[in-house]
């Protein structure tokens, strides 16, 4: 199965640059037996760039399968890096566009914790929207219900001051149809306020994080991309950044009933987002090559391996290099994720109290951002172990 219409912009001009063979297609399923996980589908990740747009996307990308109704875990609130930028951000958008005594609807919520820090933050009432909602996983709050379905044009009925989707839009191919649901939905109301945060590829690109491609992960967007689908949809763009060690790409929208041309100032061109995937295919191999004598040094000086970082940065990390047999354990804090087999790759996720007793000798970090959080960890722990962050090799 090949897509060859834009999913942002239904054009037909588009090109595959870059593929991933026998990807997982579940990267944060919890899967407890090791069976499951080593026989969960694998299927090639395709890179396509639409060249009327710049959006990017996985043209193999299989729309039947289901994703998200299969104990998908990606809460990343047990981090208390995380929770200070998530606190940060939150409290800076409330501020800005005077969140406060509104109704806030969260598309895509996950396990609830960032449609309630919002309302506890603005003292606000909160409706989170998701399938994979697990009842329990987050902190009681009287001002929050929570809809365990996929957002649709029947949830417009739903009164929202303020739609936030944080993390959601990646996972979804119709993203102009997506973005055309949500403009219907609010209707002929101009004082919505939208709130967006996804992945940014003009990173990805740079560095050549080749870990932050995988098969979950159907859209890529840029800041380029992302303010042409707004506008496409009968928005205007309030304000784009990027956070995260520019991870993270933000931006902040509201309805309009004309066409807005306002483009803001970090939005790159269609040609120059293009040489970025050029950039990208001419260094990758390299990149993965850096790795794999990485991981031939490693073997031979019989060096005790683990990656730090569970979930999709694993799995994409993994499904490069898990033959090379030097990575032995997975490390991550999320105590919903331990004991759990990762999905196609069959080891368990091991909590970090496990290396007391392992004592690691190197630590491949999935996100650099947790680096210092990582290393007090450990030392706390009396270990001093060498660390590798992924974007950093």
């Amino acid at each position: 199965m090949r897509h060859t219409t834009c999913p942002n912009c239904y054009h037909t001009d588009i090109e595959d640059f870059f593929t991933v063979r026998d990807a997982p297609v579940h990267s944060l399923v919890t899967v407890k037996d090791y069976n499951e996980a080593i026989g969960i589908e694998r299927k090639d990740i395709t890179m396509a760039f639409c060249n009327t747009c710049g959006f990017i996307f996985n043209s193999t990308f299989d729309t039947g399968l289901d994703y998200y109704t299969k104990g998908y875990e990606d809460q990343q609130g047990f981090s208390p890096t995380f929770l200070k930028f998530i606190t940060g951000v939150t409290d800076r958008f409330i501020n800005k566009y005077d969140i406060k005594n509104k109704e806030v609807i969260e598309i895509g919520c996950g396990k609830g914790d960032f449609i309630s820090l919002v309302c506890e933050l603005g003292n606000n009432k909160g409706i989170g929207i998701d399938p994979a909602w697990m009842p329990g996983r987050s902190k009681p709050n009287p001002d929050v219900r929570f809809i365990k379905e996929f957002y649709s044009e029947e949830h417009g009925k739903l009164k929202a001051d303020c739609i936030c989707c944080r993390h959601t839009l990646e996972h979804i191919h119709g993203t102009g149809d997506f973005l055309k649901t949500i403009r219907k939905s609010i209707g002929t109301r101009e004082d919505v306020t939208l709130f967006f945060e996804i992945p940014s590829i003009v990173r990805i690109l740079k560095i050549q994080a080749f870990w932050d491609i995988f098969y979950e992960h159907c859209t890529y967007m840029s800041p380029g991309s992302l303010g042409r689908l707004f506008r496409m949809n009968g928005f205007e763009v309030l304000d784009m950044y990027l956070e995260y060690d520019n991870q993270y790409l933000f931006i902040e929208a509201k309805p309009v009933n004309e066409l807005s041309t306002k483009i803001h100032p970090l939005e790159e061109s269609v040609p120059e987002l293009k040489q970025l995937t050029r950039v990208f295919t001419e260094k990758i191999n390299g990149t993965l090559d850096a790795w794999h004598r990485k991981f031939a040094e490693l073997r031979e000086k019989k060096l005790k391996t683990i990656v730090w970082g569970g979930g999709s940065k694993s799995v994409g990390f993994l499904t490069h290099f898990d033959r090379e047999n030097v990575i032995a354990h997975v490390v991550d804090i999320n105590p919903h994720m331990q004991g759990n087999f990762i999905p196609g790759i069959g080891k368990i996720y091991k909590g970090p109290d496990f290396l007391t007793e392992y004592k690691p000798d190197v630590a491949i970090i999935m996100n650099a951002v947790y680096t210092e959080e990582i290393r007090k960890m450990l030392l706390e722990k009396g270990l001093t172990p060498e660390l590798i962050p992924l974007d950093s090799f």
